[in-house]
């Protein structure tokens, strides 16, 4: 069983200090009227060990074999043998063996009928007891309940630590491959504009690989990052094949995932400029309002027939929405209208 092979000194402490503050508030409770001190504790060391069984039978064998595996039926049916028999080891030993011993006591404390079987059938005894035996049980489940969840929620953390580390790491390479294509296409000019090119690569590389490792940033170091995006790919087009705006209007100093703006630019400028033959057109607005984020791109679409989305081209849009879905769950919004002449992308965050 999980629970043998789980015993080790620092539990058997735990639970030994456990039932000890139990045997403790009973003996408290009872000892202003009895004062046989010693009678009490052999009494109550008796009923506690009784307790005990009860109390890990349920826990550890009853609501892990069948409650947990979803076998309610069985649970409940076997769940009340076990309150019964429980019942029934209780006052059994106390008829044949305590009462005989400790009289005085039992006289004063107990009212029950004469004989066994009265006893063993009697249903206001049976509750009774059964709330007094299987108290320590419940306590016992509650502190079981609350540290389980606390086990989940540390493993749901790490598991989406993790994935938004993959998603990330999966997303770096592909926003680097594109800006060093955009790079490696001037040089092959000997354009004039690879200097300055390599200077907004580098602040984008220090903020990717240095900034980006937080799960939020600030807004102003995101427009920042997209300001220079967009500074590197103008320097690939002239004004007579992009015409681009971006505004902001930030009114609060929001936090936001990083790069999850990026990637939808990066496609604007993959499917709505590279293949358009005419001029191609992209307006950004940004907004930072109180407790809320609105972000929106737009678009034009190639008219040629000549752009086509590939697999490749889907995981960055892929990538946000798991990351969304992690990072904003539920607080977020993600429109996507498109029709033949434009793709428009609207992304409302609640922070």
């Amino acid at each position: 069983m999980d629970f043998i092979k789980n015993i080790t000194p620092k539990r058997i402490l735990t639970h030994s200090m456990f039932w000890l503050v139990f045997f403790i508030i009973h003996f408290v409770t009872k000892s202003f009227d009895y004062k046989k001190y010693d009678d009490l504790v052999y009494i109550f060391l008796a009923e506690t060990i009784i307790q005990a069984i009860g109390a890990y039978v349920l826990i550890y064998i009853l609501i892990p074999k069948l409650l947990i595996q979803k076998k309610y039926v069985l649970f409940v049916i076997l769940f009340t043998i076990w309150l019964y028999l429980v019942f029934v080891m209780l006052i059994t030993f106390k008829y044949f063996y305590l009462e005989p011993r400790f009289p005085e006591y039992y006289l004063e404390w107990d009212k029950c009928p004469d004989t066994l079987i009265q006893r063993l059938s009697s249903f206001r005894l049976f509750f009774t007891k059964v709330i007094w035996l299987f108290f320590p049980a419940s306590v016992i489940g509650l502190i079981r309940f609350y540290k389980n969840q606390q086990h989940l929620s540390k493993i749901e953390e790490e598991k989406k630590s993790m994935e938004l580390k993959t998603l990330k790491n999966q997303l770096n390479p592909h926003f680097l491959f594109n800006t060093l294509n955009n790079l490696y296409a001037l040089t092959l000019k000997k354009d004039d504009k690879a200097p300055e090119v390599i200077a907004k690569l580098s602040e984008i590389l220090d903020f990717v690989l240095y900034r980006c490792n937080e799960d939020y940033v600030s807004i102003e170091k995101e427009i920042t990052l997209i300001e220079n995006y967009i500074a590197l790919e103008k320097l690939r087009y002239s004004e007579d094949r992009l015409d681009i705006s971006f505004g902001t209007n930030i009114e609060v100093s929001n936090k936001i995932s990083p790069l999850i703006i990026l990637t939808f630019i990066e496609n604007a400028f993959k499917h709505g400029v590279i293949n358009e033959t005419e001029k191609a057109t992209i307006q950004l607005s940004l907004e930072s309002k109180p407790q809320q984020i609105i972000f929106t791109i737009e678009n034009t679409k190639p008219q040629n027939g000549t752009a086509k989305k590939t697999d490749k081209s889907q995981i960055g849009l892929e990538n946000v929405r798991k990351q969304l879905s992690l990072l904003y769950p539920q607080k977020h919004c993600l429109e996507i209208i498109e029709d033949q002449k434009k793709f428009f992308i609207k992304l409302t965050l609640t922070v």
